[in-house]
């Protein structure tokens, strides 16, 4: 197999067990109800007294038929066992809560029914021991440390009675008790966006993943969990910003993103969390009265063995430090689906408090159950239930209902599926030796059944099938893969009945399409439920029905993990994710996350580079940090968002009244460095601008050798010099107007002394373009400010060897204005950074701009830079100052490329094949983003406001001039 090539995975058939005839056709029990149904219904048929034609037509339309689907059976049970779960249903119909208190349905108000009850006969909510729970909540000045579990000899019923239904203990340790009597860990990961990576990198986190199956409990659960988003902390987020904000006009932008935010968010974000769920497995000959003391350190052990291995993988386990607390919450999350999407979990723990105290009970008598369990649920149908109103229903993977070949990560079928639609894998290890003689036992079973059955009979596929499939199980247990069972049950929740059973229609269309099966959980949908609860526990039923044998590579062909999502809180909006819809809020200024804040933009023409330039400035002005946007081409189209939004745009050209004076020796605010750490080494100040100034000349005169160089120098030196500034930082200071610099030497000033010496004035001859040419705008103290928040810089006017000098000169300007708070937030924008560092310029200019990246890290800032000339980016120097911007920036955001640029960046980026066919087709306003060893495909999400500030398409452009005076003509769209 080439490298490039997905491996597949194989899930073998199950092999034929004990306890079937008709080779393995039909399980024993089905032979014998078939058989005794046959008799009952033929017997008093074949004793009627009529003719021998009509007996026979009254069997087949009677006996025959109640043969045959009793041989089926129903839903993979036996027609009895069927009979059975409808009358389990039957009496065990009832609504649990509110409605229950109130006289509910048939008046039942059962906590549980009887197939749930614990090995010792009592019924699970009063099996509780006398231990406490170690809940920790600050709730309105009433410090709760410890809630004693439910006891009720002591504290009487819980005020909510489904608190008694949950099969859980208590929460202590980051671990939960459950009532009969086992011990389970309950740990979130963090997922890894598998999908968009490369086959050597998918096999790496397959292989990473064996090596953690080979050595986790025995018992493990792999839930996701798929809900709307909760952008709640980013609405108060972005709602604070809204009330610090002064200007209008960035107050309507506010008000526009607010809208976007909350229309995506109620249709459009998804949000998927990963939870990992392992019990404690006693060892033979445990000290019972250890048992305990045991359990915990084995899972804590278990947790933290689990996270060195899945990191591997790239994943990270979430261990909070109050385990009890993010564990309750998680359970709340969980059970408590429609009332978490509204209200965070510590508003239900003050609720219960209040409602506590209100009843005049002792807080510490709460049991932890009350923290997370639902308000009412209605198990009085057979196909869902109703949990706080909200419809769930269950479907299960039979065990045929698996394809024998699958690639790696297809379980992100399911994870990805949409909204309300969970997934809960189970993986139970079997003992090898024992699996081993069984295998062997079964094989020569069938081997004596398949010689005495015919080649055409309809036996001998499933034999030979049973047989392949031994071997196969055989070969891996020898080759040291471990047997595991396989079940898969699926969650779907729905508003409305109505959705409910579209999702499942979709749903079960969606596996036809992929050769899957899915069947739904008619009758036992309590069963279901309770197996989907995070206790690593699944009912007997059901296990039975959906188990599927596999090796060690298959059971890792499952690797669930592969949702990445990328929301931070304090963030930008910069799309949503096309792979599975969960919203893109990147805060690149988070050091614990990105280890820089730089970005790479790369695209194409006509891509969208400088809509998405435009729309990132846009959104950290809203949230006050300060931009700077260097226009050197097209500066025109970032004008308009500019003066709406109370902008500074500096135009720099030969026509402009505006100039940046490259020789200014500016005065920079360090008090900030003073308080942080201490007065510092005085530097020459004089140096360093001369340092800069020797770049600028650079550009602007290529051919100059080191002799004029080195005369350049002097001249400098001394132009300096006649304005009385010397090395010694004193000089700069003006006596005639203190806390001030004195007046600073222009090039005209350089120009005069450049002209006093022969060597020099060749130098003097270039210079003149810029002190009495066409470009004399240049010469003149600098008289504009960047003070303001959001800062254009336009030099697009300058052509030839002027736009890569003008661009020097308002990058050193910026750089040195970005230098002077490193507390504060600030980001610098550069379009068409090949200017700088491309074939055309030269290499003291591309060392400036790589040392903006290398660095701005530490003065708080981000570096930002767009590119549509590949080949011009990587040109000079054989690309290194271009990879070295690559690799210094963090976040890369790749748009639509051609073949040719693509295949350039998909070596520098390490991009796969599929990732580079999808940039190729890439329409306008979608974007790869690359981070933190992830890929996310994008489509970039724009406000309508948004869109008219900063859109560059002709026809847009054409209908807000069509609209002029009408805005309710306006065109709503949110795509760029």
């Amino acid at each position: 197999m080439k490298s490039e090539d997905h491996e597949l995975y194989v899930i073998p058939p199950n092999f034929i067990e004990g306890g079937t005839l008709l080779g393995g056709a039909f399980k024993v029990r089905n032979v014998i109800e078939a058989g005794i149904l046959g008799a009952v219904t033929g017997l008093p048929i074949l004793n009627l007294s009529l003719s021998l034609t009509t007996r026979i037509i009254l069997l087949c339309v009677t006996a025959l038929p109640l043969a045959l689907l009793a041989l089926i059976g129903i839903n993979g049970s036996s027609l009895s066992d069927f009979f059975l779960l409808c009358l389990s249903f039957l009496r065990n119909r009832r609504v649990l809560g509110k409605k229950a208190e109130g006289g509910g349905k048939r008046g039942k108000n059962k906590l549980l029914p009887s197939w749930a009850r614990d090995r010792g006969g009592q019924e699970k909510g009063q099996s509780l021991s006398k231990s406490r729970n170690r809940l920790s909540i600050d709730l309105k000045g009433h410090r709760i440390d410890r809630f004693k579990t439910f006891l009720a000899d002591e504290a009487g019923a819980p005020l909510n009675p489904l608190a008694q239904y949950i099969p859980i203990e208590k929460v202590e340790n980051g671990i939960l008790y459950t009532r009969d009597h086992r011990y389970v860990k309950l740990v979130e990961v963090v997922p890894v966006n598998f999908l968009l990576r490369s086959a050597r990198e998918q096999r790496n986190i397959i292989y990473s993943f064996i090596s953690y199956l080979k050595i986790s409990p025995v018992k493990l659960q792999f839930k996701v969990l798929s809900k709307r988003a909760d952008i709640n902390r980013h609405l108060d987020s972005v709602r604070k910003e809204f009330q610090a904000e002064t200007d209008p006009r960035c107050r309507a932008l506010q008000e526009d993103y607010l809208k976007l935010i909350q229309r995506l968010g109620s249709r459009e974000a998804i949000t998927r969390r990963f939870f990992l769920i392992f019990e404690y497995e006693p060892l033979p000959g445990a000290r019972r009265g250890s048992e305990e003391s045991e359990a915990i350190a084995s899972l804590q052990t278990a947790a933290r063995t689990a996270a060195n291995y899945l990191r591997q993988c790239g994943n990270e386990v979430l261990l909070p430090e109050e385990e009890d607390q993010a564990t309750a919450e998680i359970l709340y999350h969980i059970f408590c689906r429609a009332e978490s999407s509204v209200r965070p979990f510590a508003e239900k723990a003050e609720e219960v408090l209040a409602r506590y105290l209100a009843a005049g009970r002792s807080v510490e008598h709460i049991p932890s159950n009350e923290f997370y369990a639902p308000g009412e649920i209605d198990f009085t149908h057979s196909r869902y239930l109703r949990v706080d109103g909200l419809y769930c229903a269950w479907l299960l993977v039979p065990s045929g209902g698996y394809k024998t070949q699958v690639p790696a990560g297809w379980l992100s079928l399911l994870v990805n599926a949409g909204d309300g639609i969970d997934l809960d894998m189970f993986l139970t290890r079997q003992p090898k030796d024992r699996m081993v003689r069984k295998l062997g036992q079964q094989l020569r079973i069938n081997r004596s059944r398949i010689k005495e059955t015919s080649d055409t009979n309809t036996d001998f596929d499933d034999l030979d099938g049973a047989i392949r499939s031994g071997y196969f199980l055989k070969d891996g247990l020898s080759n040291n893969e471990d047997f595991y069972f396989l079940n898969l049950l699926v969650t779907v929740t729905a508003a409305t009945l109505d959705d409910l059973e579209w999702k499942i229609a979709e749903l079960k269309k969606l596996m036809i399409s992929r050769d899957l099966d899915v069947q739904t959980c008619s009758f036992c949908q309590e069963q279901a439920f309770l197996s989907a609860m995070p206790l690593a526990s699944l009912e007997r039923r059901l296990y039975e029905r959906s188990r599927r044998n596999v090796l060690t590579l298959g059971a890792a062909s499952c690797y669930p993990f592969t949702s990445y999502e990328m929301c931070d809180d304090n963030g930008i909006l910069l799309g949503v994710n096309k792979h599975n819809n969960s919203l893109i809020v990147v805060d690149i200024f988070d050091s614990q996350v990105y280890k820089n804040a730089n970005i790479a933009i790369l695209g194409t023409s006509g891509a969208g580079k400088t809509f998405t330039l435009q729309l990132m400035a846009l959104r950290m002005r809203r949230r006050g940090i300060q931009v700077f946007i260097i226009a050197p081409l097209k500066g025109h189209e970032f004008h308009r968002a500019c003066a709406n939004i109370g902008g500074e745009f500096i135009s720099i050209s030969p026509a402009s009244r505006s100039c940046i004076n490259i020789m200014e020796i500016r005065k920079a605010d360090k008090s900030v460095d003073d308080l942080l750490d201490g007065p510092g080494a005085e530097k020459s100040l004089l140096a360093a601008k001369i340092q800069q100034l020797h770049v600028f000349f650079s550009l602007l005169i290529p051919d100059m050798n080191h002799e004029e160089r080195q005369l350049l120098d002097d001249a400098m030196i001394r132009t300096y010099a006649r304005k009385g500034i010397t090395h010694a930082n004193e000089t700069l200071e003006d006596p005639e107007h203190p806390g001030r610099y004195r007046e600073m030497p222009i090039l005209g000033d350089l120009h005069q002394v450049l002209l006093e010496s022969p060597e020099t004035r060749r130098l003097a001859n270039i210079l003149n373009r810029l002190v009495n040419g066409s470009a004399r705008s240049f010469n003149q103290q600098t008289n504009v400010s960047l003070d303001n928040k959001y800062t254009v810089l336009d030099i697009s006017e300058l052509t030839g060897d002027l736009l890569t000098a003008g661009m020097f000169v308002a990058l050193d300007y910026v750089w040195d204005k970005a230098k002077e708070n490193r507390t504060a937030e600030k980001a610098i924008f550069i379009d068409e950074c090949w200017q700088l560092i491309g074939a055309k310029s030269n290499r003291l200019a591309a060392e400036f701009v790589l040392e903006i990246f290398k660095i701005i890290r530490g003065y708080g800032g981000s570096a930002i830079c767009a590119t549509q000339d590949i080949n011009d980016f990587f040109a000079l120097e054989d690309g290194k100052f271009g990879k070295g911007i690559i690799n210094n920036a963090k976040t890369k955001i790749v748009l639509n490329l051609e073949d040719e640029e693509a295949q350039r960046v998909q070596s520098i980026l390490r991009l796969s094949e599929a990732e580079v066919m999808e940039i190729t087709h890439f329409e306008r306003g979608n974007a790869l983003i690359s981070t933190n060893n992830n890929n996310i495909a994008v489509e970039i999400k724009c406000s309508q406001l948004e869109k008219e500030l900063i859109t560059t398409d002709r026809r847009e452009l054409q209908a807000l001039l069509a609209v002029g005076s009408h805005p309710e003509r306006r065109p709503r769209c949110e795509n760029p």
